[in-house]
C-alpha cells in the first residue's frame, strides 16, 4: 500500500479491487476543453469519467475575454521583421495558431447552436502606436488568405480623414494625430459558459459519466498498466481505473496528481465593466496598452462595455480570483488614456471580473507560451497520461480532436456511439421570473437543476443561464430564483436561505468592484 494526497487529505489506497470500475479514459476538469474532450472520445466510442473539482467552467473557460477572434492578436508584436526574423519558430506559431483561429471563427460563428455576436473592430494608429498601419494591413490580408472560407473579416483600412469622423473616434485620445483606422469584423461569445456545459451534456447522451463537485488525483500505476484514481467529496472517497488520464485542469493540473516538472504558466486577465453611449453599440476597439498587450473595449449586452484584460503573472489557486484595486486602477488609466473623452471615473465601474489563462510554462517566456500543447507525460514517467495548456475557449473543438486522436493512437479505434444530442427543450416566457434580467423563463431554472446537474444558485445563475452577465443580482433576484429550484433540490427555508447568502458572497467576491480603501483615481 502507499499514502497518497488528496485535496490536503492523506487517504490509504485499498488494495485493488474487482468492483473498481475501469474507464477508457478519466478526464480530469469540466471546463471547454475537458468537456470538449469527453465529446469526442464518447461518441468514438470509449468509455469516459469526467470529473470536475467544482462546477462546469469553474476556472478559466468562465472568466475568459469571451472573445471569438480572427487570430490578429498572433501576429501583434512591437517590431514583426526584427521580431519573427530573430525567432522564426514563433513566426511558424504564429501562423499555425492564426489558421487555426481563422478555421475556429468559421466553424463557430457559423454554428446555429453557438451563441455568436458579429461586431466591427476598429483598431485605431497614431504616430506612437506600436502596431502600424502596414503592420495590420499585412496582418488582415495574411489572415484572410489562411482561410478563405467562412464569414469574410470585411477588413478596411480607414485614412485619416475618414478615421477621425468615424464614431468610434469621437472620444480617442489626440485625434488630430490620429493616422488611421483598422476597422474589420469580429465575433464574441454570448456566453461561453454554455459551450462546456452543452458539450458535458452531449457526452452524456452518448455515454460519458460525470461527476462534479469531486476532487479527482492520479494515484498509482497498476501492474496491468491502468492508472488508479482518487475521487473524493467531502462526503465520500471513492477509487476507479482508467486506461489513460485527460488532465484537463487548467492551473489546477499539477496538483491533480505527482508530476515532474512545471507544466502551467498562470497569467491573470481583469476586466471592469461600464456604461457607454449608444455610438458604441455593436463596436469595439482594440489597441495595444501602455505596457504592451493587447487591450479591448467590447460591448456586454447592449448598454453595457468591458475593457480589459490585464496580463500579470499568477501564483496560487484561482478559484476566487478577482479584479482588485490594482486591476482596476490599472483598466481605468488605460481606458482614460485611450478614450479620454469618455471621463470614466472608479464610480462609473458597474462589475468586474477576473480569470488565470492556464499558459504553457516556457523558462525562456516569462509570461508564458500561447502556442497550444498537449503534453504526452510518458517522458516524465506518466505513460497514458496527457495535460493539455494554452487552450483558449474558440479552439476547444480542435482541441478535442487532438486528444481524440492521441487515445485512438493508444487504445485503438471503438465501436462508434450513435445518440441523439440533447436538444433544447421549447419554453414559454409567460410562466418567467427576474423580468429585470431578460425575463427568464421558470422551465429554464427548474432545466438547470433536473436536467443541467446545477446544485446550486451559482451554477443556475452563472453557469447555466449566464444572468450574471446582464448585471449583479440583488438579494431579491437570488431569493427568487431559490424559491424556483428549491423543489427539486430539496431545500427548507432554511436552506434557501443559506444558499441566497452564499450565492451572494460568491458574486460580491467576483464581480463586484471591491470597496476602495484609498482616494479614487480620479475626483
Amino acid at each position: 500500500m502507499v499514502q497518497t494526497a488528496v485535496a490536503g487529505t492523506q487517504v490509504r489506497q485499498q488494495e485493488l479491487t474487482r468492483d473498481e470500475p475501469l474507464y477508457d479514459a478519466v478526464i480530469i476538469g469540466g471546463g471547454i476543453n475537458g468537456t470538449a474532450a469527453a465529446l469526442e472520445l464518447s461518441r468514438a466510442g470509449y468509455s469516459v469519467l469526467l470529473c470536475e473539482k467544482g462546477d462546469f467552467a469553474g476556472g478559466a473557460s468562465g472568466r475568459s475575454s469571451r472573445m471569438l477572434h480572427c487570430g490578429l492578436r498572433y501576429f501583434e508584436t512591437p517590431n514583426p521583421v526584427r521580431d519573427f526574423a530573430m525567432h522564426p519558430r514563433r513566426f511558424v506559431s504564429a501562423l499555425s495558431m492564426a489558421r487555426a483561429a481563422m478555421e475556429a471563427r468559421a466553424d463557430l460563428a457559423q454554428d446555429d447552436r453557438v451563441a455568436t455576436r458579429p461586431i466591427t473592430l476598429c483598431f485605431p494608429i497614431w504616430p506612437d502606436s506600436p502596431v502600424q498601419r502596414w503592420h495590420l494591413s499585412a496582418g488582415l490580408r495574411l489572415l484572410q488568405a489562411l482561410h478563405t472560407k467562412g464569414p469574410p473579416l470585411d477588413a478596411r483600412i480607414l485614412g485619416a480623414a475618414e478615421a477621425r469622423s468615424h464614431p468610434m473616434a469621437q472620444d480617442l485620445r489626440d485625434l488630430d494625430r490620429l493616422q488611421a483606422m483598422a476597422a474589420f469584423r469580429e465575433y464574441l461569445f454570448v456566453h461561453p459558459e454554455r459551450l462546456c456545459l452543452d458539450a458535458a451534456l452531449d457526452a452524456e447522451a452518448h455515454g460519458a459519466k460525470i461527476v462534479l463537485f469531486t476532487t479527482a488525483r492520479i494515484g498509482d500505476r497498476q501492474p496491468d498498466g491502468t492508472w488508479r484514481i482518487a475521487l473524493e467529496t467531502p462526503h465520500s472517497q471513492d477509487h476507479v481505473r482508467t486506461r489513460t488520464v485527460i488532465n484537463m485542469a487548467g492551473t489546477w493540473m499539477e496538483s491533480a496528481g505527482n508530476i515532474p516538472g512545471r507544466l502551467v504558466r498562470g497569467t491573470k486577465g481583469a476586466h471592469i465593466v461600464v456604461r457607454l453611449p449608444e455610438r458604441y453599440r455593436d463596436h469595439g476597439i482594440a489597441t495595444m496598452h501602455r505596457g504592451g498587450h493587447p487591450f479591448y473595449c467590447l460591448p456586454l449586452g447592449d448598454e453595457f462595455f468591458y475593457f480589459g484584460p490585464t496580463e500579470t503573472p499568477f501564483e496560487g489557486d484561482a478559484t476566487d480570483v478577482a479584479a482588485d484595486q490594482d486591476d482596476i486602477d490599472f483598466l481605468l488609466a488605460e481606458a482614460n488614456h485611450l478614450l479620454p473623452g469618455l471621463g470614466l471615473t472608479r464610480a462609473d465601474v458597474h462589475q468586474t471580473w477576473a480569470g488565470v489563462r492556464p499558459l504553457t510554462w516556457d523558462p525562456q517566456r516569462p509570461m508564458g507560451a500561447r502556442e497550444r500543447i498537449l503534453h504526452d507525460l510518458e517522458s516524465r514517467g506518466m505513460p497514458n497520461v496527457f495535460a493539455m495548456t494554452a487552450g483558449p475557449v474558440m479552439s476547444h473543438r480542435s482541441a478535442g480532436r487532438e486528444i481524440l486522436d492521441r487515445v485512438q493512437g493508444r487504445l485503438g479505434s471503438r465501436e462508434a456511439v450513435n445518440a441523439q444530442s440533447p436538444a433544447k427543450p421549447s419554453v414559454s416566457g409567460s410562466d418567467s421570473v427576474l423580468p429585470n434580467h431578460g425575463v427568464v423563463p421558470r422551465q429554464v431554472l427548474l432545466d438547470a437543476v433536473t436536467r443541467e446537474h446545477a446544485r446550486d444558485l451559482y451554477g443556475v445563475l452563472v453557469q447555466r443561464t449566464g444572468l450574471i452577465w446582464k448585471g449583479l443580482l440583488s438579494r431579491e433576484d437570488a431569493a427568487a430564483v431559490a424559491d424556483v429550484i428549491a423543489g427539486p433540490l430539496g431545500w427548507s427555508e432554511e436552506d434557501k436561505a443559506r444558499e441566497v447568502d452564499t450565492f451572494l458572497a460568491l458574486q460580491a467576491r467576483r464581480f463586484a468592484p471591491p470597496t476602495p480603501t484609498a482616494s479614487p483615481i480620479r475626483q
